[in-house]
């Protein structure tokens, strides 16, 4: 039997960075002349925008959206390959009007007709693609090694020089990335969180189709990047979606009688799931493992291999054999079919490989072990859904409850606080240049460190 419980969704702020300005309140109500600073991370999956009142320090709104270029690709090597090959161009004209579109929004939903604004100022961060792609820069040497940047430090322009034709924005400035691979949206992070201190030793995992992790030991600060894939995000996912009204969230199968309980977000109209999200999916999988469903190396049962290992029927009856594209899948709900697929779990198995490889690595790099970790940071809106005692239960994070704080959009809340700083803006770009950047693929033995990681396991490191 399925059970579907009910919550109401409330929606993650982009950017939810308050000024030291603010008083908290978020309605405008002069009504003189208003500059507004907009604050933007571009992923590449998603793009993030926050919109503030730069008298006030007043969040105006905000709002994230799934990047319109996702239609060519879910991964930066993707895009790369694409500007390569004559596309450049199109890719950039399509973020830039995608940006103005989420503001031409923005303003329409929370500033009235009656009142004059101009957006002043804008500060974007991103992955080192995304950013080299926002200003129609060369990625031809992003594409493979050697690589190499087109550009370093911080970038300042006019919004009319690289395209926008609805809002003429005086300062656009583009924060500084670390390396070719590890972006101007690791550096607001680390900055944001000060993850340079020298009395405690840190890590912060910004969780996105690309993963940037970032060590702190005791002011020896270590950065890598690696691909996560967008399975966190619903892309690449059979029945996968945002998360948002309709989405599975939770998922907690009964060891008693195998009933599978479904925590779905509602508004109210919504009878039956229309998908699962992130948090749903990690759920899933940790509950596979513990019904015995699904092996610690991956593989999804077949009914009759289920009944043969005396699973529960009624999950037994859940299970059915697919394609070779999708594999064996598992029934969640029959209503609008939504599955978990065996290629589904495979996507994330890689993720999970590919951020537990990145941080063992720089662990070793900087010659201590996760038990002298004092912090573990899970940046990213997906934070905010993750059930992190099912991401531990199979290795997706380190088993440290005590040590892991998720703390959102850091990124883009450290754009948000260089619309104020520009102290911010300059100690950024100082600070990432003392930074030690791993290559994960020149690594020695990085492959089989990560088919080792891939394993559905909890995450015991020494």
């Amino acid at each position: 039997m399925v059970v579907i419980r009910k919550e109401r969704f409330a929606s993650e702020k982009s950017v939810s960075y308050v000024s030291d300005k603010t008083n908290g309140v978020e309605i405008l109500k002069k009504t003189d002349d208003i500059k507004l600073g907009a604050a933007v991370d571009i992923g590449t999956t998603s793009i993030a925008v926050g919109l503030f009142d730069m008298g006030s320090g007043t969040c105006v709104g905000n709002m994230t959206q799934t990047n319109c270029q996702t239609k060519y690709g879910t991964d930066v090597m993707m895009r790369i390959m694409h500007c390569v090959n004559g596309k450049e161009q199109l890719l950039h004209d399509m973020i830039i009007e995608q940006i103005e579109q989420i503001l031409k929004k923005i303003i329409h939903d929370n500033i009235s007709e009656e009142m004059s604004y101009v957006i002043d100022r804008m500060t974007v961060v991103g992955n080192t693609t995304m950013c080299h792609i926002f200003l129609n820069r060369d990625v031809t040497g992003l594409k493979g090694a050697p690589f190499s940047m087109a550009y370093k430090g911080v970038v300042k322009i006019n919004s009319g020089d690289i395209g926008f034709k609805i809002y003429d924005i005086p300062e656009v400035i583009v924060l500084a990335n670390i390396h070719s691979h590890v972006g101007a949206d690791a550096a607001a992070v680390l900055c944001n969180e000060q993850l340079y201190k020298k009395d405690v030793n840190e890590l912060a995992i910004d969780i996105g189709t690309n993963a940037e992790i970032i060590l702190n030991r005791k002011g020896e600060v270590y950065v890598t990047s690696t691909a996560a894939g967008p399975a966190f995000e619903g892309k690449g996912i059979r029945s996968g979606m945002r998360a948002g009204v309709g989405a599975i969230n939770s998922v907690k199968i009964s060891r008693v009688n195998g009933n599978i309980i479904l925590g779905m977000f509602d508004d109210g109209t919504n009878g039956y799931p229309k998908g699962i999200c992130g948090s749903g999916l990690i759920d899933a999988i940790s509950e596979f493992v513990k019904a015995g469903v699904l092996t610690k190396d991956g593989y999804l049962l077949t009914k009759d291999e289920a009944m043969a290992s005396n699973v529960n029927i009624n999950l037994c009856g859940c299970l059915y054999g697919g394609d070779e594209k999708t594999g064996n899948y598992f029934v969640l709900s029959e209503q609008n079919n939504i599955v978990v697929t065996q290629k589904d779990i495979r996507n994330v198995q890689l993720a999970k490989g590919a951020i537990q490889v990145g941080v063992e690595i720089l662990l070793e790099k900087a010659g201590i072990t996760m038990s002298d970790i004092d912090r573990i940071k899970i940046a990213g809106v997906f934070g905010k859904f993750i059930h992190a005692s099912s991401a531990m239960a199979f290795g997706l994070l380190p088993d440290y409850p005590d040590k892991i704080e998720f703390i959102g959009n850091s990124a883009g809340n450290g754009a948000a606080r260089a619309l104020f700083d520009d102290s911010f803006i300059s100690d950024m770009e100082r600070i990432t240049g003392d930074i030690r950047h791993i290559e994960l693929a020149d690594e020695r033995d990085f492959q089989n460190k990560f088919l080792n990681a891939m394993e559905l396991k909890q995450w015991y490191y020494n």
